[in-house]
């Protein structure tokens, strides 16, 4: 997959210059997810944000991400990202690590992957993971009237997958959904949906 020369600089300035909170939304939801201890793999981790919060909660934690200043950023974050965080963009991330992982995580990623990726994208995701590996996926629904030509306000490449679909095309690949919920924040015009699958 190609990434969007608009969704590159919002993530270059986004590095530079953004602001986030300590602990994402959907980090808690991984001790409830994940066995203690798991190996885990963040893909698109971008800053490193969530892979700090599975080391610090005990889990061997690992990330991928294809913005090489967002990688730079969160190296920066914590020394020991520097050998737990590489480069590698969907959906042809390979074996990461050697792969064999017991959880996936992808958090305010797949709305940058077009629709026709999905299939390839979800097929590398479970390529990573052990039978019985569960995946955890954090996904953003934007007001459609903001979307133009894929683009989101910010210019950043933006597809609305519905919950539904999402879990169609895992089911197909073996996977169940354990569990929905939604996550609550301050603005109306984004609807976020954390899905838990297993295999």
């Amino acid at each position: 997959m190609t990434i969007a020369p608009g969704t590159t600089a919002f993530y270059d300035d986004w590095a530079a210059h953004g602001q986030e909170a300590a602990r994402s939304a959907v980090s808690r939801h991984f001790e409830a997810a994940f066995a203690p201890g798991a190996r885990a793999l963040d893909v698109g981790c971008g800053t490193g944000r969530d892979v700090v919060a599975l080391l610090d909660m005990g889990f061997d934690a690992h990330g991928v991400e294809p913005n090489d200043a967002m990688r730079a950023r969160a190296t920066e974050r914590d020394p020991r990202l520097a050998r737990r965080v590489a480069a590698a963009t969907l959906p042809g991330i390979g074996l990461p690590f050697g792969g064999g992982f017991d959880s996936v995580i992808c958090s305010a990623v797949l709305m940058h992957v077009a629709p026709a990726d999905l299939p390839d994208t979800f097929d590398a995701l479970s390529a990573v993971l052990k039978p019985h590996g569960r995946m955890l996926l954090a996904l953003p629904q934007m007001r459609a009237d903001w979307l133009v030509d894929g683009r989101d306000p910010d210019g950043r490449q933006f597809a609305n997958h519905s919950p539904e679909h999402i879990e169609s095309l895992l089911a197909e690949r073996g996977f169940a959904l354990l569990r929905l919920d939604e996550i609550g924040t301050a603005s109306t015009d984004t609807q976020w949906h954390v899905l838990l699958f297993e295999r």
